[in-house]
């Protein structure tokens, strides 16, 4: 999807839900029949793509696409199969559909208590990524709230799960947004030591801006 920001308001609205949050320049995004976001390339990529990596992207969009309609025909089927809850919920909270994600999460995780899918630190960590980006209205003290509290689940719950070190990331940013600044360095120097590099450098970045900002705000 290309806008021009110079066009009219629509456009403009455009952009603000589908946009890739920076400001640039063609924006690109793959959208459902049903308005959610399916696939979203990096601020700047589309300019760099080539046709051939155009169409890999296209090909992957369609393919979870595909996936995510079988699973709907599948939830039809076995209202009460507990993956089959929880896959969608998880694309749900992914594409802001949280109306209907979240009803479906409730009930994954009352159907799968003991996480035999494995799958719920990853809705954990899905649910607290929509609600810890959504906290713009009225409900932001809420949302906020529930966003810790989905993050917290996976770090007190699931320690061995891949889940693990992005959830302590991202409740580390939820507190910095709230400016509980001490709550967030806190949380962030303990993936000094984590696993996964990507984890580590992206921790270790913002553990250097958060402690700036809290010594300038003091």
């Amino acid at each position: 999807m290309k806008v021009n920001l110079e066009a009219g308001p629509e456009q403009r609205a455009l952009y603000q839900e589908y946009g890739d949050g920076t400001g640039s320049i063609p924006a690109i995004a793959f959208v459902s029949s049903e308005g959610g976001i399916i696939n979203r390339p990096q601020a700047g990529a589309p300019v760099l793509f080539d046709a051939k990596q155009f169409a890999t992207l296209m090909g992957e969009t369609l393919e979870e696409e595909k996936k995510f309609h079988q699973l709907r025909a599948e939830l039809k089927k076995t209202p009460n199969d507990a993956k089959t809850n929880v896959e969608l919920a998880i694309i749900y909270a992914k594409r802001g559909n949280i109306e209907t994600g979240q009803p479906l999460a409730d009930k994954a995780i009352k159907l799968d208590p003991e996480n035999k899918t494995g799958l719920l630190p990853e809705l954990y960590v899905n649910l607290g990524l929509y609600y810890g980006q959504n906290t713009a209205g009225e409900n932001a003290e809420d949302y906020f709230q529930k966003a810790e509290t989905y993050f917290n689940t996976v770090i007190e719950k699931y320690s061995q799960s891949e889940s693990y070190e992005p959830a302590h990331y991202y409740l580390g940013v939820t507190y910095a947004i709230q400016e509980k600044y001490e709550l967030s360095i806190a949380t962030l120097e303990k993936l000094t030591d984590a696993k996964d590099p990507d984890t580590k450098a992206n921790a270790a970045e913002m553990l250097e801006r958060i402690k700036a900002i809290a010594h300038n705000a003091n």
